[in-house]
């Protein structure tokens, strides 16, 4: 399933992010998988209320090449392929 596009949230933080790039990592914070926003939920709805950052911090997994772009930041330490994410400036 493409994941492009997809809002996910950290149920224990709160931090959501959207993926620019899909790849095959699991997205984790807090030592937790993500969940993925449904279309019609409660999420969904606060998503689409406050936009999305302009320029906001981007991150990558340095193992599937996964993009995301982090929506509300929060101190979750964002994970894919089992390692830590890097922010894109950091390459």
């Amino acid at each position: 399933m493409k994941k492009t596009g997809q809002t996910y949230f950290c149920e224990i933080c709160r931090q959501k992010v959207v993926v620019i790039e899909d790849g095959f990592g699991v997205l984790v914070c807090c030592g937790q998988e993500m969940k993925l926003v449904a279309e019609k939920s409660m999420m969904a709805t606060w998503t689409s209320v406050h936009p999305k950052p302009k320029d906001g911090v981007i991150y990558v997994c340095k193992e599937c090449g996964q993009k995301i772009g982090v929506v509300e930041v929060t101190t979750g330490i964002l994970e894919c392929c089992g390692q830590r994410m890097q922010r894109e400036s950091d390459n």
